[in-house]
């Protein structure tokens, strides 16, 4: 963007972007900063997301309770990948896998 952004355009974009639970990178093109600028401003907000959200946001699926110490083993003592465990634990299918 060459135009300069108000700064009520600026917490508009970067409300709906984490409410849509957009990537950060692309929050930050709209309003053209830097990520570091982006997570300031947010946290300023009030709207950053929570560890176990950006965590279930990076990997794409969700891990439920029961199965979360059997997720983290394979993932440490395993050596696996995330989407690896996801697939032996049944979380998601060959099928979503190949999707993304």
């Amino acid at each position: 963007m060459t135009t300069k952004l108000n700064s009520e355009a600026r917490r508009r974009i970067i409300l709906d972007g984490y409410g849509n639970n957009e990537p950060l990178k692309d929050i930050a093109a709209k309003i053209g900063c830097s990520l570091a600028s982006l997570k300031v401003t947010a946290s300023k907000l009030g709207c950053t997301r929570t560890p176990k959200e950006a965590a279930e946001f990076r990997r794409g699926f969700h891990v439920p309770e029961h199965k979360r110490q059997d997720y983290y083993q394979l993932m440490v003592a395993g050596q696996y990948k995330a989407r690896e465990c996801a697939l032996i634990l049944g979380l998601i299918t060959e099928q979503s896998s190949v999707n993304k």
